[in-house]
């Protein structure tokens, strides 16, 4: 796809080219970018230009691509190896089966999110009465999926919250977009707006990347820095929300922290000296990293 025009054409022979001939090109060009899935991610955009799914893009690989979807999937790819998520490419990322809207002034959901969210749904199953606050909700991924995932007949209330306007739009669209209108919106720093012994579970996947972090990692660069920069050592609002916990957690409530691996000894120890007899668990990632903290009170 070397000698192909914005148009789609090919400068010598004038033949259009074909999705084959652009995923193999895009996947060239986002691994030239950094991306650590170059294949996926062209596949993705094409797919997304079609408006088709994978079964449908795989029994025309070969067909002639329309000039107008070359020209577009060109724009993509461009913006893709410029550093743009694929997610606001798209505009939304599958998240425990959810499709998450998603754009620029929000975060975009990771799959080991989901592991958080697997571990709450556990913790819900005989709790049916539960009160659920999602802590710097975002996009309002976990928060959602969380009432996705109750069982029938869950009496459950689950809360979003942020202190990003522009954060909660989102959540907002998604809330709307899933027909998950039990779930309660909140504009609020943190806890500090619950009143106390409130919440019997807290989800939060804060901030946590250090600057340090921030800046070897350009692939970040598109993403709000506010829903990434923790502060100096990454744990700026995760001290903060677990100063809260012994006023706003209910006796026999839980946490659940989303972390950089590198934090979960430190804030281990946070949890045991800021509530003494809690319950604390690690959870792995898929790559084995301890990446989740969970706590139960007594």
């Amino acid at each position: 796809m070397e000698a192909v025009e914005a148009d789609g054409r090919r400068t010598a022979d004038e033949h259009p080219i074909t999705p084959a001939e652009a995923i193999r090109f895009g996947a060239t060009m986002t691994a030239h970018g950094g991306s650590d899935t170059p294949r996926l991610d062209a596949e993705v955009l094409l797919r997304h230009v079609l408006q088709t799914d994978r079964a449908d893009l795989f029994a025309r690989l070969t067909d002639p691509l329309p000039p107008a979807s070359a020209a577009a999937f060109l724009t993509l790819l461009g913006r893709r190896i410029a550093g743009e998520p694929i997610a606001y490419l798209v505009g939304e990322k599958e998240f425990m089966g959810l499709p998450i809207q998603v754009g620029p002034g929000v975060l975009v959901p990771r799959p080991e999110t989901e592991l958080l969210v697997e571990w709450a749904l556990r913790w819900l199953s005989d709790r049916p009465d539960a009160v659920v606050v999602d802590v710097g909700t975002g996009s309002g991924a976990i928060a959602l999926a969380v009432a996705a995932g109750l069982p029938p007949g869950s009496r459950a209330r689950i809360i979003a919250a942020d202190e990003s306007a522009e954060a909660l739009a989102w959540a907002a669209r998604n809330r709307w977009a899933l027909a998950l209108d039990t779930v309660e919106l909140v504009r609020g720093d943190l806890t500090t707006w619950l009143a106390p012994a409130t919440a019997d579970l807290v989800l939060a996947n804060l901030p946590y990347l250090t600057p340090d972090q921030i800046a070897e990692n350009p692939l970040l660069a598109a993403e709000p820095e506010g829903a990434l920069l923790g502060g100096a050592d990454g744990l700026d609002l995760i001290r903060r929300l677990v100063a809260d916990l012994p006023r706003v957690l209910a006796p026999g409530g839980a946490i659940g922290l989303e972390l950089d691996p590198g934090q979960t000894a430190q804030v281990t120890a946070l949890l045991a000296e800021t509530l003494p007899g809690l319950r604390i668990e690690t959870i792995a990632d898929l790559a084995g990293l301890l990446r989740h903290v969970v706590a139960e009170r007594p």
